[in-house]
C-alpha cells in the first residue's frame, strides 16, 4: 500500500507476511472476513485486493481518518470502514475469517473478547490474531502503546481452547530481530515516559498502530519495507516454533459444539 502518515514498521511487516500467508492457505478467496482494530486499514485492503470481501472497524478517531484516506487512495473495493468498537456489533454479524492483531493486549477482558469472535464466525470460521509474547518482556513500550498486558504462551493456548476454538497454527514470530527492536523501542519509550509523554491507557490505545511519535524513526524508514526485510524474515522463520520471540501469531478455527464447559 502506499505510504502517507502511517509507515509499517518491521514488526508489522514481519506479523502482515506471515497472516496473508496463513489466510490464502487455510481461508477461500470470496470469504467474508472482519478486521477488529484495523489502525490504517493496511491489512483489510490488502485482503481485498486478494480476492476477500469484507468490513474492517476500528474505535478511534485517528484510525478513522487514517482508514479513509487510504481507501480513498487505493481505489479499494468490498471492503469498508465502520467507526465502532468491536463490543458494539450485533450478534446475527457472521464472519469467515475474524482478524485481531495487535488488539487483546489492549483488552482488560481478554476472555470476553475472544468468546465474542467465536459468536460472530460461522461454523468452521477462522480467527488470526497477533499479540505481544511473554510478560517477563513488559516494559516502556507496552506502557506507552496502552497495553493491558503481554500474554505467555500457556495462557493464550488456554484462553482460545476455552472460547471453543482448535488452534491450527501457532507462531512465535520475528526472533531474533523484533526482539532486539524491542529493546530499541522500551528505551526511546522511557525516555518519552520520563518527559510526561504519556497520554494514559485510552488515549495511547487510540494511536496504537499508527507510528506513535514517542517510538517513530523517521530515518530509518526508507528501509521498511518486505523487500529489504526479505532476508531476515527468511532467518526468522527458522525460529517460529520455538517459544523465542516477543511477538505470537496465532490462527484458531471455530470447534464444532463451541465453548467448554
Amino acid at each position: 500500500m502506499k505510504k502517507k502518515g502511517w509507515v509499517p514498521y518491521p514488526r508489522y511487516i514481519f506479523r502482515k507476511e506471515i497472516a496473508l500467508s496463513l489466510i490464502k492457505k487455510y481461508v477461500p478467496a470470496g470469504s467474508r472476513f472482519l478486521e477488529v482494530g484495523c489502525a490504517a486499514g493496511d491489512i483489510g485492503i490488502t485482503l481485498s485486493k486478494n480476492g476477500y470481501n469484507g468490513v474492517m472497524i476500528d474505535f478511534s478517531d485517528e484510525a478513522a481518518d487514517e482508514t479513509a484516506g487510504n481507501l480513498k487512495r487505493e481505489k479499494a473495493k468490498n471492503v469498508r470502514f465502520e467507526k465502532k468498537d468491536f463490543f458494539e456489533i450485533a450478534t446475527d454479524e457472521k464472519y469467515d475469517l475474524i482478524t485481531m492483531f495487535e488488539v487483546l493486549e489492549h483488552i482488560e477482558k481478554g476472555q470476553e473478547a475472544v468468546k465474542k469472535v467465536g459468536g460472530h464466525l460461522s461454523q468452521g470460521g477462522m480467527f488470526l490474531f497477533s499479540v505481544p509474547a511473554k510478560a517477563k518482556l513488559w516494559g516502556a513500550s507496552d506502557i506507552i502503546a496502552g497495553h493491558v498486558k503481554r500474554y505467555d504462551k500457556e495462557e493464550l493456548i488456554r484462553l482460545v481452547n476455552d472460547a471453543g476454538f482448535e488452534i491450527i497454527k501457532f507462531i512465535s514470530y520475528g526472533f531474533p530481530w523484533l526482539n532486539m527492536a524491542k529493546c530499541v523501542r522500551d528505551r526511546m519509550a522511557d525516555r518519552a515516559l520520563k518527559k510526561g509523554d504519556g497520554k494514559g491507557r485510552i488515549a495511547s490505545t487510540e494511536k496504537s498502530g499508527l507510528n506513535p511519535p514517542a517510538i517513530s524513526m523517521p530515518s530509518l524508514e526508507i528501509f521498511f519495507n518486505k523487500y529489504f526485510l526479505f532476508l531476515p524474515m527468511k532467518i526468522s522463520s527458522l525460529f517460529n516454533n520455538r517459544d523465542w520471540a516477543e511477538g505470537y501469531l496465532c490462527l484458531a478455527k471455530k470447534r464444532d459444539g463451541g465453548q467448554r464447559e
